[in-house]
């Protein structure tokens, strides 16, 4: 594998462009299976299309005794369980070239409410930060609210996926609204497709299928779907649900496959073989788009009614596709203006009435069809992406740092095969290395002296 170079002299490094927007994120990243992995990599793709970026580094986020080996751009590796990692992290940032931190925030990857590690990280910063919001809950404890209200003083901006959200920020948080970006979680546009090519591919041909995707935990309510369909089926016996999804891995590593065998025994119960199909894996975001290009009705019957986003549901509605779903705070958001169909949690006869209704009215599926596909376009991750880059570009220029010393200039290299440590190669001397990163990018820091 040929060396992969980053360097301090922008135009040396982009022949042609006049300084771009270099970004550093700091996330969990693939192949890791969770959301936020998943939509960072999407996020540095499509901020990657702007005219003006530059090329990222991303600082994978880890748990636990789990080493796994990451590709580019993915330069560090750090662990929730060593805080010092997180400062060394942003003396590597610090001593780059990069402009700017995107943070992808969420509690359960962050260390807790009380993210030690994380504020490690934005005391030793030097340089700018956008924090992505993922959860935003109501009403919060005085020690979360206060983590949240730190994140702000830390980050020049906080984005959110949900305009709710920034009503949330603002009235339980105090959180200045001026500081609060609202940018749609990305997603990609639909399968090129038809319904009926979809439906065939995957022998479901001559089937009405609803579906649900993501990974399977209890907190997404599939035993109401479940429950709801012998009532569905009395009326339209070719309906067939769809459950896409490997049960998510910290569920796993708690309970096992408990859940899932529950609702296993719940199909067993009503006698739903031929109608309830399990997807028992994890599934790439093009296999997601071609499971959505056969699904006539997707639901999410979530509990949570503070669920702030979803990538999950912003992929159906991007999709153009006809939505149940309860009212948690993001499908209140999304689902508005009549693009989806709103139920009462844990409520099997709601979720059959409106299923049933839609399949009973093929024109009022059309009509939220149309309506999710217009407002979906937006959604698209290259304008996502754009947008993101946008507000990168801006508050770079509102935080303008002076160059660099001539001393400070560095030269990152991406080395094959793999060294097991990062080490600063800079004349002050450090405590202690940082874990390595991947087999495909580990980084040696190397002083460039200075002529």
């Amino acid at each position: 594998m040929p060396a992969h170079r980053y360097t301090t002299n922008r135009r040396e490094a982009w022949p042609g462009r006049q300084g771009p927007t270099r970004v550093a994120y700091l996330s969990t990243y693939p192949p890791r299976e969770c959301g936020i992995a998943t939509f960072c990599e999407d996020l540095v793709t499509a901020t990657l299309l702007g005219d003006n970026a530059g090329e990222p580094v991303v600082v994978a986020m880890e748990s636990g005794n789990q080493e796994r080996e990451y590709p580019w751009p993915v330069a560090l590796r750090v662990n929730d369980d060593w805080e010092e990692q997180y400062a060394m992290a942003a003396d590597f940032i610090n001593e780059s070239s990069v402009d700017l931190v995107s943070v992808q925030h969420e509690f359960g990857i962050s260390g807790g409410i009380e993210g030690r590690g994380l504020f490690r990280f934005f005391e030793r910063l030097q340089i700018p930060v956008v924090t992505t919001l993922h959860t935003v809950l109501p009403e919060p404890e005085e020690r979360l609210r206060a983590n949240v209200q730190a994140l702000a003083r830390h980050s020049q901006r906080l984005v959110v996926m949900n305009g709710l959200a920034i009503d949330i920020l603002n009235r339980d948080y105090d959180i200045d609204r001026r500081k609060i970006a609202l940018i749609h979680h990305g997603a990609l546009p639909p399968s090129l497709e038809s319904r009926e090519q979809a439906k065939a591919r995957l022998g479901l041909s001559g089937r009405k299928v609803i579906s649900t995707f993501g990974l399977v935990a209890r907190g997404k309510g599939l035993q109401y779907a479940i429950r709801a369909l012998p009532h569905i089926l009395s009326r339209h016996p070719d309906v067939c649900y769809l459950i896409v999804g490997q049960t998510h891995p910290g569920v796993q590593r708690v309970e096992k496959e408990s859940y899932r065998e529950e609702l296993l025994q719940l199909v067993d119960d009503h006698g739903l073989h031929d109608s309830v199909r399990f997807v028992n894996r994890y599934v790439s975001k093009s296999e997601i788009v071609r499971y959505l290009a056969a699904t006539d009705i997707y639901i999410t019957p979530y509990l949570n009614p503070q669920q702030i986003t979803s990538g999950t549901l912003a992929y159906a509605l991007a999709a153009g596709t006809a939505i149940v779903s309860t009212p948690y705070l993001y499908a209140r958001f999304l689902l508005d203006d009549d693009r989806g169909i709103l139920v009462s949690f844990r409520s099997e006869s709601d979720i059959a009435q409106a299923v049933g209704n839609l399949l009973d009215h093929p024109q009022i599926q059309l009509a939220l069809e149309r309506r999710c596909r217009l407002y979906g376009q937006q959604m698209f991750w290259p304008a996502v992406g754009a947008h993101y880059l946008d507000l990168f570009e801006t508050v770079v220029r509102e935080s303008a740092r002076p160059n660099l010393p001539v001393h400070a200039q560095l030269q990152l290299t991406l080395t094959n095969p793999v060294e097991r440590n990062v080490r600063h190669a800079i004349e002050q001397s450090r405590p202690a290395p940082i874990a390595g990163a991947s087999a495909a990018s580990d980084r040696l820091l190397r002083h460039r002296t200075a002529r």
